[in-house]
């Protein structure tokens, strides 16, 4: 039995947990960043919430739950949203601030000790969608999901905040849940192979000044994977790549693409489509038009889907040609994708252009674009998303292994269409988005979790320095390896260049996926040695010099470069100028 004054002890306990929340949830919606900083003592959520209030964004405390409480410790839900336009956007932006923190209780009083990933050690294993389309309107989602709880706290994912959740059952009963703030809270035992069914509907937005990442128009709409319009944990979690099925239907004059391969048929009013995934996943968008025609080719074992009104260009048959000769290229590298389906599908919200790749789907404006250019900046833009189907990276430098990798590869199929002498002006090209980007200093490629921009230069420039460095036979031998295992995770990707290069790529290959910066050095001649000093941090590569000696001979030499500083003495004789570099295939500053 418990005694009257320890139950009175931990229900203050507890009453004090719930005014330390309240404080919280009334410091958020305050615009007092010296008021919120006294209440949340976490670094980051700090910055976060500083730079809210630096944009003049409305903020909205939402739904708090204490999930677990023990002596001196607890789980807790937090939630808030950032209010400022779509509603998707809204969603992924909130997550910085939304969701599940430990509090420690020190020197009587509760803090705030950490953010727990929500994705740690819980998986989404499966997800089967019923899910209605009303264009003009939103959607109706049932969603079936096999989920593995390992974590004490429960199970969390984020999901679209103007969802409606009717109703919520685990394991066939109800049970309780929070949904708030773009986060969904389940109160779910640890325990493997658990049946999540979540009924709800979202209005989707179609507001003409905003149609990036939700709009559902009467004769034509989409939802992306940034919408979040089904549930999963982020961008590059590899817990929540599941196997998906999607049973869809929408009123049969419209088509509609799911971003994965599909079959549909005419069943009285509606168009019913099976959708399933040919590798686990994450992130589905939708696209729909009413206008559309849908055309069918075949490449080898890929079948080439395109949706688009009869006036998209390019032509179709063009995008075929090209599809192919990119196909082609590409496999010849770094050999077959993996995937045996690609399909284009027309955003008519969008004016024009080679948007983003959904998927097995890429998305295209109004109207396509250039397909391949040499001027006045080479860039193989369509090429560029075909690539995409060789990985589908998880992990740290998610968007290295994507963006970085699909960059690189527009090298390859520039060279192929304008020979060899584009490259260089390629990735001169990269190195100026890298500066003009003003990406230096800010981001590493192995947090660039977001998508910052940084991984398409600094990323594709670190696969041009591997492919200088190794050669590109082996280069290609490495890609090959990756893409064929099962494991596309950055470790596996420097297992195999371990394994091609024949040395530990591990110590190579670390600052430049860890370090916000590039190379930054100082040369310092004196007579015949070379001193050089990095000044930022250090990085390890090998650097050509060419070195012109006072008596007219022309030398070059290859030094390894690997500490903060180093000296290295030129033995053939005294040098009177110097080149860093002469060739352009390393990126890095001097100063």
């Amino acid at each position: 039995m418990i005694s009257v004054k320890c139950f009175a002890q931990k229900k203050a306990v507890y009453n004090e947990l719930l005014r330390n929340i309240a404080a919280i949830d009334s410091a958020f919606n305050k615009n007092s960043v010296a008021d919120f900083n006294k209440t949340v003592t976490l670094e980051t959520i700090q910055e976060f919430y500083a730079a809210v209030v630096k944009d003049s964004l409305r903020k909205v405390a939402g739904k708090s739950k204490i999930i677990s409480i023990n002596k001196d410790s607890a789980y807790v839900l937090l939630s808030g949203l950032i209010l400022y336009g779509n509603s998707g956007d809204e969603t992924n932006y909130s997550k910085n601030y939304t969701g599940v923190y430990k509090f420690e209780r020190i020197g009587g009083f509760w803090k705030v000790k950490s953010k727990i990933k929500i994705d740690r050690s819980n998986q989404i294993k499966k997800q089967n969608l019923n899910l209605t389309v009303i264009p003009g309107k939103g959607v109706k989602v049932k969603d079936t999901l096999t989920i593995n709880v390992n974590d004490s706290f429960g199970f969390a994912v984020k999901l679209n905040h103007r969802a409606k959740v009717n109703s919520l059952s685990l394991n066939g009963a109800q049970t309780d849940f929070v949904f708030s703030g773009g986060t969904l809270w389940v109160n779910a035992k640890v325990k493997k192979n658990q049946r999540l069914v979540i009924d709800y509907t979202i209005d989707v937005e179609k507001d003409e000044k905003d149609k990036n990442s939700g709009y559902f128009a009467e004769v034509f709409g989409h939802m992306r994977n940034q919408y979040f319009w089904h549930p999963f944990f982020s961008f590059s979690s590899p817990n929540d790549r599941a196997d998906f099925t999607l049973h869809c239907n929408i009123p049969k004059s419209y088509y509609m693409t799911t971003s994965l391969p599909q079959k549909d048929k005419i069943v009285g009013d509606l168009r019913e489509i099976v959708a399933k995934s040919e590798m686990p996943t994450f992130g589905l968008a939708i696209y729909y038009d009413r206008e559309w025609e849908v055309n069918t080719f075949k490449k080898d074992q890929i079948e080439m889907v395109i949706y688009a009104t009869k006036d998209f260009l390019p032509k179709k048959e063009n995008l075929y040609t090209a599809f192919s000769k990119n196909y082609d290229t590409l496999q010849k590298y770094f050999g077959k994708p993996i995937s045996n389906y690609f399909a284009i599908a027309q955003d008519r919200s969008s004016l024009g252009g080679w948007k983003n790749r959904a998927n097995s789907v890429v998305i295209a404006g109004e109207k396509g674009s250039i397909l391949i250019m040499d001027k006045p900046n080479p860039r193989a833009i369509f090429g560029h998303e075909v690539a995409h189907g060789w990985t589908r990276p998880t992990g740290p430098a998610t968007n290295f292994l994507m963006e970085g990798w699909a960059t690189y590869a527009e090298s390859i199929l520039l060279s192929e269409a304008y020979g060899d002498s584009i490259v260089g002006k390629f990735f001169k090209f990269q190195r100026q988005n890298y500066i003009n980007g003003e990406h230096d200093g800010k981001i590493s490629l192995w947090e660039d979790y977001s998508n910052s921009g940084v991984s398409y230069s600094k990323g594709s420039w670190l696969f041009y320095m591997l492919a200088n460095q190794l050669g590109k036979e082996k280069l290609s031998a490495v890609m090959q390896n990756f893409v064929r295992s099962a494991d596309q995770t950055i470790q596996s990707f420097i297992n195999q260049l371990t394994k091609v290069a024949g040395s530990n790529m591990e110590t190579y290959m670390s600052p430049w996926l860890k370090s916000n910066q590039i190379p930054t050095l100082n040369i310092q001649r004196l007579g015949n040695t070379l001193k050089i000093i990095q000044k930022g941090d250090a990085f390890i590569f090998p650097l050509t010099v060419g070195i012109k000696l006072k008596d007219g001979t022309l030398i070059t030499k290859v030094l390894n470069i690997k500490d903060k500083e180093q000296v290295f003495k030129i033995a053939e004789g005294e040098i009177e100028s110097y080149v860093l570099d002469p060739e352009n295939k390393l990126l890095f500053n001097v100063k």
